[in-house]
């Protein structure tokens, strides 16, 4: 089923399972990942899908139709990463999970990027929904993520890295024609 925004969208606060929802009003919402505690005050009230809402969904659909995920799969990320774009706390980087590079990457907001994990030889790739000059709030655009500390992140979870970990993310398809050709 592919979901196009709608004026009829709404923004709610699930006290219940204590997260943030997006009501369809189709009867089944979608249930974010993020729990109170990791969510801004205005994220306790109602709102509408707003047009920047739309214009960031439409952004993100476009960037992440590339990566190797169900399409489940990416309308979790993509919904995960409107939460967390529009009520998320700020948070602090948890960048010493990753390698540094020679030099920053100052992504832009809706781009795919990979950085290389520091306790193996391994890829992550994330979606950046919040960016600056010293550091990226990122989504986890993959199924699981496992970090140095053996926490896991799953997709759609936020984590904020510092930009000297981040490279520009190519989908496996062309990273095997610049290898061939």
């Amino acid at each position: 089923m592919k979901l196009k925004p709608d004026d009829c969208w709404q923004w709610q606060y699930d006290s219940e399972q204590d997260k943030v929802m997006l009501d369809f009003n189709s009867g089944l919402p979608f249930c974010s990942r993020f729990t109170g505690k990791m969510l801004i005050p205005d994220a306790f009230s109602s709102h509408p899908f707003c047009v920047d809402d739309a214009a960031l969904f439409s952004q993100l659909e476009e960037s992440c139709r590339d990566l190797p995920l169900e399409e489940c799969q990416r309308r979790e990320l993509i919904l995960n990463s409107l939460v967390a774009q529009r009520f998320l706390k700020p948070q602090m980087p948890k960048s010493w999970h990753f390698v540094a590079g020679r030099q920053a990457h100052q992504p832009e907001v809706g781009t795919l990027i990979s950085v290389d994990m520091v306790h193996c030889e391994h890829q992550a790739v994330m979606l950046v929904i919040e960016s600056n000059p010293q550091a990226s709030l990122c989504i986890v655009a993959q199924e699981t993520l496992e970090l140095s500390s053996g926490k896991s992140l799953h997709l759609g979870e936020a984590i904020k890295i510092m930009n000297d970990r981040l490279k520009p993310w190519q989908p496996e398809h062309a990273l095997f024609y610049e290898q061939v050709g």
